[in-house]
């Protein structure tokens, strides 16, 4: 039996052949199925390549045509550009200034409200009945009068429109100023829109002539010129290189103590105020013939001075120059009248008094102060970088007896000298200014002041002027 059992491991029967061979053809159709399935499979795969292909690239396509954002382009203002999507051009410009003053002679103790820069009508009095003029060698440095600005101009269906808004720091903070941390107040300038030949808002009065103006390095100009910015309407109208303008403009009577002086001293308010208010607007009127190398100014004003007690009109003129002289160019302006007031910085607070000011005056009424000032300057280049001017100044008011002894009798009466009536300012600049490189300035300048009073006093000032000037562009 055993060897049965090996013979038929070793030798299979015939009769498992035909079998297998049926087996075989019996699963033929089952793999041809299988394989069809596997094609069927292998075809929808490919088409969903074929289909995210597709998305993807439809995808992308819209980002590689899709438009570019508009482009800044240039303006139709110097260093300007328009704002993008519109069809507005900004200008923006500003400069950070760095002042400082040193003076061997006494100076005007009153800092804090914007009179660090030369305010030679205050100027302590050497004389024993007042205190502030002994102070010697005195230094003062502020970053204050630093500046930021915006100009957009609009083409529009009634011309183009530019509005301008600019500000400054010249603002006094008494708050941890010069104690602590410097800060003071951002302050207003200008804020006016101009559509064709009318101008809405605060901006230079019309009566300034800037084209007279001497260069300082002085943040104030000689005092025989306006300084004044305000709200006002104003229609200007240009014939060839003629332009003449007239503007109403807000007023500000001022017949007793400055108001600034009142809030500083309140306790003497109840006593020394007079009951300035405003009716009427003041008018000026402005005559301009521009040439490259030449213009010439005519000006005039009435303002009003109105008081409880009763009201004056005052009135002024004025007439400014220059001409290219040589490698540089000449200045000259003279201005003045009866109550011309604060359309002269030196007699900002000596245009008018109420007689009645001193309780006990048996005189009553408004009085005007007659006063002319007149300024010559002259500013040449000694090379590319360097330049200097020379200017001289001087004002002069016509005597007021009553006038004067009223507001001396005031001033006196507290210990003040600040604004005992003036007789006569005189006023003297030289400086050098460098263009140190682009968008830096620096200057040095010698201001020299003198006032003189009706009853003998003066003051004198001597101060050295240093600034640095980095523009923003």
């Amino acid at each position: 039996m055993a060897v049965q059992e090996d013979t038929m491991l070793r030798k299979p029967s015939n009769t498992f052949a035909p079998i297998a061979f049926a087996c075989m053809l019996l699963s033929l159709p089952a793999r041809a199925n299988e394989l069809d399935e596997l094609k069927s499979l292998v075809k929808q795969l490919q088409q969903r390549i074929e289909q995210l292909e597709a998305r993807q690239k439809a995808s992308v396509a819209p980002a590689a045509t899709a438009e570019a954002p508009p482009a800044v382009t240039a303006g139709s203002l110097p260093g300007s550009f328009k704002i993008p999507g519109t069809d507005t051009s900004l200008q923006i410009y500003g400069s950070v200034r760095v002042d400082a003053t040193y003076d061997s002679n006494s100076r005007n103790a009153d800092t804090h409200d914007n009179d660090w820069a030369s305010v030679v009508f205050a100027q302590p009095l050497s004389s024993p009945a007042f205190r502030t003029g002994n102070r010697k060698g005195q230094f003062f440095a502020t970053a204050q009068a630093s500046r930021l600005g915006i100009v957009s101009s609009t083409p529009t269906r009634l011309g183009n429109l530019e509005v301008k808004l600019e500000a400054d720091f010249n603002a006094p903070n008494d708050y941890m100023g010069e104690l602590g941390s410097n800060g003071t107040l951002f302050r207003l300038r200008q804020a006016y829109g101009k559509l064709g030949n009318w101008t809405v808002g605060q901006t230079w009065s019309n009566f300034i002539d800037f084209r007279s103006m001497p260069e300082t390095v002085d943040f104030n100009p000689p005092g025989t010129v306006a300084l004044l910015r305000q709200a006002q309407l104003r229609y200007a109208r240009s014939t060839g290189a003629h332009t003449v303008s007239v503007a109403l403009e807000n007023p500000e009577s001022l017949t007793g103590n400055p108001p600034a002086f009142l809030r500083s001293h309140d306790f003497l308010a109840p006593v020394y105020f007079v009951g300035d208010y405003d009716r009427t607007p003041d008018l000026t009127l402005n005559w301009t013939w521009n040439r490259d190398d030449a213009h010439l100014s005519l000006r005039a004003v009435t303002h009003e001075y109105r008081n409880d007690g009763g009201h004056k009109r005052g009135h002024a003129f004025g007439l400014g120059a220059s001409a290219n002289v040589g490698r540089g160019t000449l200045v000259a302006n003279l201005q003045g009248g009866k109550g011309i007031g604060r359309y002269m910085f030196n007699s900002v607070v000596q245009g008018a008094v109420d007689l009645g000011l001193v309780p006990g005056s048996t005189a009553t009424g408004i009085q005007l102060w007659n006063a002319m000032g007149w300024h010559v300057g002259y500013g040449a280049p000694w090379n590319a970088s360097l330049r200097s001017n020379l200017i001289v100044s001087r004002t002069s008011f016509r005597e007021n007896a009553a006038a004067d002894n009223v507001v001396r009798a005031f001033w006196a009466g507290i210990g003040l000298d600040d604004f005992v009536p003036n007789r006569r300012i005189d006023q003297a600049f030289v400086n050098l200014i460098w263009a140190v490189d682009k968008n830096i300035e620096a200057g040095i300048e010698y201001a020299y002041g003198k006032r003189l009073t009706f009853g003998g006093e003066q003051g004198t000032q001597q101060r050295i002027n240093g600034v640095v000037r980095y523009n923003l562009f």
